[in-house]
């Protein structure tokens, strides 16, 4: 008698393990963005989330080869993985991202005026948390980081 298995398990039983997750660390080309990984480090520890940084570099634009080799060693350290996106809308981008990747927290650092696309960003979503990274390297609701960004 030749006995079929109930099931076609993988091989691989970590198949079976639901998508992880994610906390998303976004960067640009700046040595300085370091914190900001370290930062997402700490709360995908907290969430029990995986650590994914990106940054979006425009095709048209030199980028700095050494401080893009220093984020990724950065975040080879700290257990993450990193991603460039070559888009010219960067908004565009980190939200098709944020869409295509189970994010539930996204780090940033501060927003350098009232036009940033951070906040752009932050209003697509009402299910993601959004913190920012201040240059001293604490965290920040996004809110909060809006508010101060208008009273200065």
């Amino acid at each position: 008698m030749n006995k079929q298995p109930l099931y076609d398990l993988p091989e691989n039983l970590d198949e079976l393990e639901p998508e992880r997750r994610v906390t998303v660390v976004c960067v640009t080309n700046q040595f300085q963005c370091d914190r900001i990984i370290k930062a997402g480090r700490v709360m995908a520890d907290l969430s029990n989330t995986a650590l994914n940084v990106i940054s979006v570099a425009n095709p048209g634009r030199d980028q700095d080869p050494a401080a893009l080799q220093h984020l990724f060693d950065v975040t080879k350290e700290n257990g993450g993985s990193m991603s460039i996106l070559y888009e010219l809308d960067p908004a565009k981008a980190i939200i098709r991202y944020l869409k295509e990747n189970k994010t539930s927290y996204v780090l940033t650092g501060m927003p350098e005026n009232e036009n940033s696309i951070l906040y752009q960003i932050w209003e697509k979503f009402t299910h993601i948390t959004f913190l920012t990274v201040t240059p001293e390297g604490e965290l920040q609701e996004a809110g909060r980081a809006r508010s101060l960004q208008a009273a200065n």
